[in-house]
């Protein structure tokens, strides 16, 4: 008989250890079906495991153990299948969900043919069992190589661990869709303008040269980035712990590493909840240029930042503008639009103008001020709204002419010909629009909101989702419009999901109000439709229901009827 295998030499690893809460009670209920749900968790924890370079060493039954090189992969895997399996939970009753506890730890790890060694996988074992159900803990080891980890972790002490001689901290990952953070979980409407926190300047190796401009750096781009309207800027390089703040949504890495008298500056954008990589880019350097290169280093971060949390991808039409004034009103513009009052749509169209005069080459101007004008007299907020028709059709057409390949010019067109009565024309347009160019969100959304208008509630959706993915910061309209199909789909409960979201961000929105009511009502939910529908009485209390609605251009006259019968069951026939 042969020696035993040696044992492989040891290596730093990252453990991470996972069992599932209340598994004997589950199998006890259910065998069949909690087995089932189980070996299909299997395969989903492989599929996370390996898309963060991680191996999975073992499964059996509720629990399964994983080793990874970097902290980071660890922690992205966790997030990965605690997220995952929130989203089966939604569909099964509260006491058939499965949820995981998970523990994670580092240090030397050695494995002899299927056997795995380690106080590592020890005291992730012993870390996952104090986590919270669908949580994650992680020791304070994994803490401190987890770079700034002060933004996504909190404290829960020295704990002693069972068999393990000394003590260890243990941190809890405060942001998971188990544990009661919204941030992780479903995927919202993004109504809510992002919150970013600026970390620290990474250097490694630099010269005296190159770190007397650190500082320079990171005031250029604080000041680049507190630019960006709807943009929430948080200064990391505080101490977090002392100074308190709103929790962010994303956090922006930079460093500067010299190597002999070459520098490389980077920057990367990740979202907080994942760690997912949003952004990154790299420029190369010396010492001696390092202050030219911080406007533009600030400018590149600032655009990816645009793109990817506040504007979504017309900010890579605007840009051709070559004029940060003219593209900062454009999105100063946008941000004022979207409050939707007498005074904020003005200057709206103050801002689209002056972009109109100042790059009459450009259609942006035009197109931008042709919808600000068709929806300030859709919506009432214009006086003599004929008029404002009239004229917002001829900046269409103006803009049509300067080559709009957004289409938005187009769409303008097209809702402004439904609202006169021309349905079959407004939807040759929409027909044939949106597809030159398919990076404006408003194009999607203007034409979802036609379909909606002439019947095609299901085009309609998906012509708003398409909308709602190509920009960072949704407009409160998207998914009102969106509600309104649903509810003419009679998705009447998603329909009023998505009313009462909006209703957060926009209190005095009528349209989600008068949407949420009659879901309300067609669900039999009496006395929450009662409710929705005295509050538009009180927020609304000269508004003619009936009359509101037949002054949208509606084509299903059906529905126009079926959605005020359902009114009226909510209590507004004395509006009607």
């Amino acid at each position: 008989m042969g020696e035993p295998e040696a044992l492989a030499q040891s290596k730093e690893r990252v453990a991470l250890n996972a069992d599932v809460v209340g598994y004997s009670r589950l199998l006890a209920d259910d065998f069949s079906a909690t087995a089932e749900t189980m070996d299909r968790y299997q395969h989903l924890v492989e599929e996370k495991v390996a898309d963060s370079s991680g191996e999975l060493i073992s499964f059996v039954g509720d629990n399964f153990m994983a080793v990874f090189d970097e902290p980071m992969d660890a922690l992205r895997a966790s997030i990965g299948i605690t997220k995952a399996i929130e989203q089966h939970n939604k569909a099964l009753a509260s006491t058939r969900q499965v949820r995981f506890r998970m523990g994670i730890d580092k240090g030397p790890v050695a494995h002899s043919r299927d056997q795995w060694f380690g106080d590592a996988l020890n005291i992730a074992a012993r870390i996952q069992a104090l986590a919270q159900p669908g949580g994650v803990s992680v020791s304070g080891s994994v803490y401190k190589a987890l770079d700034e980890p002060a933004l996504r972790f909190r404290s829960t002490g020295f704990r002693d661990l069972k068999n393990i001689p000394e003590p260890v901290e243990v941190f809890e990952f405060a942001e998971l869709p188990a544990t009661g953070s919204t941030s992780v979980g479903e995927v919202s409407l993004s109504l809510q303008s992002p919150t970013l926190a600026v970390l620290p300047i990474h250097t490694s190796g630099t010269g005296p040269e190159a770190e007397g401009v650190v500082e320079l750096l990171g005031s250029d781009l604080i000041h680049r980035l507190s630019s960006i309207p709807g943009l929430t800027l948080i200064d990391a390089t505080e101490d977090l712990q002392q100074t308190p703040h709103e929790a962010p949504q994303y956090i922006l890495e930079t460093g500067l590493h010299q190597v002999g008298g070459l520098v490389r500056l980077y920057f990367q954008l990740l979202e907080l909840a994942t760690m997912n990589v949003i952004a990154s880019h790299k420029w190369k350097t010396t010492p001696d240029e390092i202050v030219d290169l911080s406007d533009q280093m600030s400018e590149d971060v600032a655009f990816s930042v645009e793109v990817e949390l506040v504007i979504g991808e017309p900010a890579r039409d605007y840009a051709e503008l070559h004029d940060p004034v003219a593209v900062q009103k454009i999105y100063e513009g946008w941000y004022h639009l979207t409050t939707m009052t007498p005074e904020s749509l003005n200057r709206s169209l103050q801002l689209f103008g002056e972009v109109a005069q100042s790059h009459p080459e450009h259609p942006f101007g035009s197109a931008l001020t042709s919808f600000a004008l068709w929806m300030g007299a859709s919506e009432g907020i214009l006086p003599e709204p004929e008029k404002q028709f009239a004229r917002a059709l001829e900046l269409a057409s103006q803009a049509t002419k300067l080559g709009d390949r957004t289409d938005l010019a187009h769409v303008v067109e097209a809702a402004i010909l439904l609202q006169n009565g021309g349905a079959k024309e407004a939807l040759r347009i929409v027909e044939s629009a949106g597809m030159t160019r398919p990076t404006c969100d408003v194009t999607f959304a203007l034409a979802g909101s036609i379909r909606r208008y002439i019947g095609q509630w299901e085009e309609s959706l998906d012509l708003l989702d398409r909308a709602m993915r190509l920009t960072a910061i949704n407009k409160p309209w998207y998914p009102t419009v969106k509600a309104c199909s649903l509810y003419m789909g009679n998705r009447n409960e998603a329909a009023a999901a998505i009313a009462e979201d909006v209703l957060q961000y926009q209190p005095r929105n009528l349209e989600a109000l008068l949407v949420l009511a009659a879901a309300q009502a067609e669900q039999g939910l009496e006395r929450r439709a009662r409710a929705t529908a005295q509050t538009i009485k009180e927020r609304f209390p000269s508004v003619k229901v009936s009359q509101w609605l037949d002054q949208r251009p509606f084509q299903d006259y059906e529905f126009v009827g079926r959605w005020k019968e359902a009114l009226e069951r909510a209590g507004l026939q004395e509006t009607a």
